[in-house]
C-alpha cells in the first residue's frame, strides 16, 4: 500500500481530470455537489489529508488562503499570480498550482494563493503576505511585469518565478526562473515544417509579453536561417497585444493584408493556433490541406467542435511538473542564498498531430482579390 497518494491516484480511480479533483478538493463551485462528495469520500478512503481543511476563505486583501495551517505546517509560501488569471478555468494555470501545492504539502509547507491586480502590478504595491515578510518564500506565476518582479525580489524574500518578463540583459537577474524548454522545442517544430516541405513559415505572438514567447520566436528564427530560408516579416505577427492574440478580432486585418499567405504558421502556443485555425477556417481555407498550424504547451483538444481537427502539432508542457520543479528550486534557493541564480528548464517534446502535412500545390496561399 502506498504510503502517500495524491490527487493523480484520486483521479485515476474515479476516471475524472486531475484538475477537476482539485478544484473539487477545494470545494471550488463549478464542481458538481455530487462530484465533490465523490471526490471527498474517494480522499477519505485513501486517507488523502488535504480533506482536512476547511472550506477555502478569500480575505479582505484578496488573499486567497489555498491552507489553514495543521500541525506541522511551520512555514508559508505565497503563490502570488494576476487576478486576470482566472486559476481554475485554465487550464495550464490549474495544473502549475496543483504541482506546487502537492510539493508544498509533501514538505509541510502552508501555500497562501495571492492575487495581484492590475492595479497593484503597476503602483508596485504588494500584498500583505509579502509587505509584513509573513511569507518564507514566494512562487511568481504569470507576471511578467519587470518592474513588478523587481519590487517583489526587493521585499528580500527568496522568490522564483515560474516564466518571467524578457531580457537580454542576463547580469541584471535578480532571482530563479523555471520553465518549459521553449526555444529548441519551437526549432524542433519549425525543423518539422521545413522537412515536410514548407517554406514559406510565419510566426504569431506577442514576443514581448514573456520570455517563453520570446525564445520561442528565437526558435522559429534559428530553424529559418538554418535551413537558409528568408524570415518574411509580412508573414509575422509579433505586436504587443490586449489579448495575447486570444481574439481574432485583434489580428484578423493583418492576416487579411497577407497576400500570399505562408504555407505554414508556428504559434506561441496552442490558444494562439486555435484562432489562426478559425480565422482560416472563416475565410474558406483548410488546415492543414491549405496551410499547417503549429501550437506549444499541449493544453488539450481543441474546444471548438466545429473545427476538423482533434489535436494540434505542438510542444508537451507538463504544467504540473513546472509547478512542482518551482517549489523544489524555491526550497533550494532558501538553502542557498549566496549561489548564482539559474534558468530551470524542462524538457518539451514535440507532439505530431493533425494540424501539418506537406505543401501541395493546390494550396490556397494567394487569395483572389475582391472586385467592388
Amino acid at each position: 500500500m502506498k504510503n502517500k497518494y495524491t490527487t493523480s491516484d484520486i483521479a485515476k480511480q474515479l476516471n475524472l481530470s486531475r484538475a477537476t479533483v482539485s478544484k473539487a478538493l477545494n470545494n471550488h463551485p463549478s464542481i458538481p455537489e455530487r462530484t465533490r462528495k465523490l471526490v471527498l469520500e474517494t480522499a477519505e478512503s485513501l486517507d488523502y489529508r488535504h480533506i482536512r481543511r476547511k472550506s477555502i476563505p478569500i480575505d479582505a486583501d484578496n488573499n486567497f488562503q489555498g491552507s489553514e495551517p495543521e500541525e506541522g505546517f511551520t512555514k508559508k509560501v505565497a503563490f502570488l499570480i494576476k487576478s486576470s488569471i482566472n486559476i481554475f478555468q485554465e487550464e495550464f494555470w490549474s495544473e502549475v498550482l496543483r504541482g506546487v501545492e502537492e510539493s508544498a504539502r509533501q514538505n509541510n509547507y502552508q501555500l497562501v494563493l495571492t492575487f495581484g491586480t492590475d492595479e497593484d502590478l503597476h503602483e508596485g504595491r504588494l500584498p500583505d503576505t509579502i509587505a509584513s515578510h509573513s511569507a518564507d518564500g514566494i512562487i511568481l506565476a504569470g507576471i511578467t511585469s519587470k518592474r513588478y518582479t523587481e519590487v517583489v525580489t526587493a521585499s528580500g524574500i527568496p522568490v522564483v518565478l515560474i516564466d518571467g518578463y524578457y531580457d537580454s540583459d542576463t547580469s541584471r537577474v535578480l532571482f530563479d526562473s523555471v520553465l518549459s524548454e521553449n526555444e529548441q522545442a519551437a526549432r524542433n517544430l519549425t525543423c518539422h515544417l521545413i522537412e515536410l516541405g514548407h517554406k514559406e513559415i510565419g510566426f504569431i505572438g506577442d514576443i514581448s509579453i514573456s520570455r517563453s514567447f520570446m525564445e520561442r520566436y528565437l526558435g522559429y528564427r534559428h530553424a529559418m536561417v538554418d535551413a537558409d530560408l528568408p524570415i518574411n516579416k509580412n508573414h509575422c505577427i509579433l505586436e504587443p497585444s490586449q489579448t495575447n492574440y486570444y481574439s481574432i478580432q485583434e489580428f484578423s486585418r493583418q492576416l487579411d493584408a497577407m497576400n500570399p499567405l505562408p504555407t505554414a504558421f508556428v504559434c506561441a502556443n496552442d490558444l494562439v493556433a486555435l484562432q489562426i485555425i478559425r480565422y482560416l477556417e472563416s475565410v474558406g481555407l483548410r488546415v492543414p490541406t491549405d496551410l499547417s498550424v503549429t501550437g506549444f504547451d499541449m493544453m488539450g483538444k481543441l474546444t471548438d467542435s466545429t473545427l476538423p481537427l482533434s489535436r494540434l502539432t505542438t510542444a508537451e508542457v507538463k504544467a504540473d511538473r513546472i509547478g512542482a520543479r518551482s517549489f523544489e528550486q524555491l526550497l533550494w534557493r532558501m538553502e542557498h542564498a549566496d549561489r548564482p541564480y539559474e534558468f530551470v528548464r524542462l524538457i518539451s517534446p514535440i507532439l505530431i498531430g493533425e494540424s501539418t502535412t506537406a505543401p501541395t500545390p493546390t494550396s490556397k496561399t494567394i487569395r483572389p482579390v475582391e472586385k467592388n
